[in-house]
């Protein structure tokens, strides 16, 4: 049975636009500061960046999806092709705030997994886990280099 996974989630960061561009367009650094993700950076196809993903949505569970940079928008986000184990597209655009930048994620996906509720729950779980991750790492750079200590 194939299910529809939609998500739509935000997370202010309190950093510029630039700052944030910077770093969630270096996909290659998301392990950094988004727990639960590994990817292998794989062959590009026509020129896309692709990469294997691996993302853990609970203790035991754990969804393979193979993504691919479709489209970039300068400062303003990028949009991802999914395949595996879930298919489908997912998008991070950002949007400017009074003191940051607010970060959205949209994914709209089928999946043919086991369960399938609980992979869309466990999917927005760990999206959020990795805003929350991106946040922390920008907002604690921001600290740093207006020299005030966390």
């Amino acid at each position: 049975m194939i299910t529809t996974v939609d998500v739509d989630d935000a997370a202010f960061v309190r950093a510029p636009i630039p700052f944030v561009y910077r770093r969630i367009t270096d996909i290659g650094a998301w392990p950094t500061w988004w727990t639960g993700l590994e990817l292998r950076e794989q062959p590009p196809v026509a020129g896309n960046e692709r990469w294997a993903a691996s993302l853990r949505l609970a203790p035991a569970r754990l969804v393979r999806i193979m993504v691919t940079c479709t489209r970039w928008r300068h400062d303003a986000g990028f949009e991802l092709r999914l395949a595996g184990d879930l298919v489908g597209r997912a998008e991070f655009w950002l949007e400017p705030a009074a003191s940051g930048t607010v970060v959205h994620h949209v994914a709209s996906a089928t999946t043919s997994l086991y369960r399938a509720r609980g992979v869309a729950t466990g999917y927005r779980k760990a999206v959020r886990r990795g805003l929350w991750g991106l946040k922390d790492v920008l907002q604690m750079e921001m600290r740093s280099s207006l020299g005030v200590r966390p």
